[in-house]
């Protein structure tokens, strides 16, 4: 009778004393070599296990020929160096830093590197988890990994984040959807309508997920001639695709869609004048008809905070163009964004300002817009200060938190603008922010600035850091002595310390890409 692993766990388990178990034949190819059991029954069930664990180790033949792949195609790439691999692994694997980690394989991708080849695997299964990832680790991977990934099916949803758009036309009709997707982007790239002919050739076709992500492909080269297939979309039975259609049809000024969403707007609005006081006065919207929800109007407002009517007029008034109230209300986004507003409805007219100025991407108004704050405001329906400061150019960004940082008092909004500053920081903003940290020691009771230090490591240009992790070193060792008079000052050590740290490493990175 065949001895199998199960057979041995089970009279090791009871005692062999109480189940003998006589070891002759052993299961599979171990079975080749029982002559060498010690004649030891108990010894004999150990050789045993040893023996089926190595054979079990090890694998077998396969009982039919094996279709093997082709070979990986030779990938001249420079590689990572040991170092900077080693070093990219411990951040990776130590999950706590996702953006550096990016930063990290961003850095090693724009110097013409690639992973080495022992790190592929890790590198694959990492991203797959984990789909922030999924782009920074494409760029990575080269001819070598992009092959690996092909071997399994999960890795090639990493690959398919960077993947090259292809030349065969076939793909349209046979391809996996990123390689349709990425071969319909480079066709708009190349040639706007026939992009749109061939989307629209097939659009029947495709499912409800498909069409979304195809319709997307349409923002590159939008123009007038996109508006009737997009005014069909609108008449989609896939939600998505309705609110996709709606977007892109927003940005055409010229459209109908954009003619409906200011005939909309125009009544709601009126400049007042009084002397030399000026306000806005507010006349709430009729219910909204069968066009307006068409053009993705939603009459029920999801906040309990917010009436539908209230909430119609923050929907009315993002989706006009931004030109028709510097055109009817004749005034500039500056004085608009100051001027009083009648009615109790200031909060919800910004709202909606800032959820036109976040579609039209417009800097003017959004520098406009984050130099006030309208009694009201609330950022849980429009777009809040972050957003509206990654629309500024940078210059304007890193000026805005200069100036901010020169308040010793630390708040969201500060820490906000300093975020929206592009890595690496200016060395006018790492002084800024470091003048800033200091000044907390004289503080009474200092406060944290949200999640700066998390990102002074990442952020500041390390061609300039090299005494700045002295620096954050020391002022951690200053708020460590403050904590007997200020408790708050103990919360301040640690992640100083760990930007100081994130410094060294990048620092290390970078010398072994160059």
């Amino acid at each position: 009778m065949t001895t199998t692993y199960d057979d041995l766990v089970t009279a090791a388990t009871v005692g062999i004393a109480q189940r003998p178990i006589a070891v002759t034949d052993l299961a599979g190819p171990a079975g080749a070599h029982a002559d060498v059991l010690d004649p030891d029954p108990a010894a004999a069930v150990l050789d045993a296990a040893a023996l089926l664990d190595v054979a079990r180790r090890a694998g077998g033949l396969a009982a039919a020929p094996v279709a093997l792949p082709a070979p990986a195609p030779a990938d001249n790439a420079p590689e990572l160096s040991r170092a900077a691999g080693a070093l990219l692994r411990d951040v990776l694997y130590r999950r706590t830093d996702r953006e550096l980690a990016a930063q990290l394989l961003a850095a090693a991708a724009a110097a013409g590197r690639i992973a080495p080849a022992p790190l592929l695997p890790e590198l694959l299964e990492l991203a797959t988890r984990d789909g922030a990832l999924r782009a920074s680790v494409a760029a990575l991977l080269g001819e070598r990994g992009r092959w690996l990934a092909g071997l399994r099916t999960e890795w090639l949803r990493v690959a398919d984040a960077q993947a090259p758009a292809s030349e065969d036309p076939d793909v349209w009709d046979t391809g996996r959807l990123p390689e349709r997707l990425a071969w319909l982007t480079e066709l708009r790239r190349r040639d706007p309508a026939a992009a749109r002919d061939q989307l629209v050739a097939g659009w029947a076709r495709e499912t409800g997920d498909d069409r979304v992500q195809l319709l997307g492909a349409l923002r590159s080269g939008l123009g007038p001639a996109d508006e009737l297939f997009l005014e069909a979309a609108l008449d989609d039975r896939k939600a998505e695709v309705r609110q996709r259609a709606a977007r892109l049809l927003a940005a055409l000024p010229g459209s109908a869609f954009a003619a409906r969403a200011a005939e909309r707007a125009d009544t709601v609005l009126r400049l007042e004048r009084s002397g030399l006081r000026r306000r806005i006065t507010v006349s709430l919207p009729d219910p909204l008809d069968a066009v307006a929800q068409r053009d993705g109007l939603r009459t029920a407002s999801p906040y309990a905070s917010v009436g539908d009517r209230a909430w119609h007029l923050v929907q009315i008034v993002a989706a006009a163009p931004l030109s028709l109230w510097t055109q009817s209300l004749r005034a500039d986004p500056d004085t608009l964004a100051d001027l009083e507003i009648d009615g109790g409805f200031g909060a919800e007219v910004h709202a909606g300002w800032r959820l036109a100025t976040q579609r039209e991407r417009d800097p003017a108004w959004a520098a406009a817009l984050l130099g006030t704050r309208h009694p009201g405001y609330r950022a849980a329906f429009t777009a809040p200060d972050e957003q509206l400061v990654g629309l500024l150019p940078p210059p304007a960004r890193v000026a805005r938190a200069i100036d901010l940082l020169r308040d010793p008092r630390t708040s969201p909004t500060t820490a906000a603008a300093v975020l929206a500053c592009p890595a690496p920081w200016p060395a006018a903003l790492t002084d800024a922010l470091l003048t800033h940290l200091a000044a907390q020691l004289r503080a009474a009771e200092p406060s944290l600035p949200g999640s700066l230090p998390q990102v002074l490591g990442r952020s500041i240009d390390v061609t300039d850091a090299r005494e700045i992790p002295a620096t954050l070193r020391e002022l951690a060792d200053r708020f460590r002595a403050r904590t007997a008079s200020a408790p708050g000052a103990g919360r301040w050590p640690a992640p100083l310390e760990r930007a100081a740290d994130v410094l060294d490493l990048r620092h290390r990175f970078f010398r072994e890409l160059q």
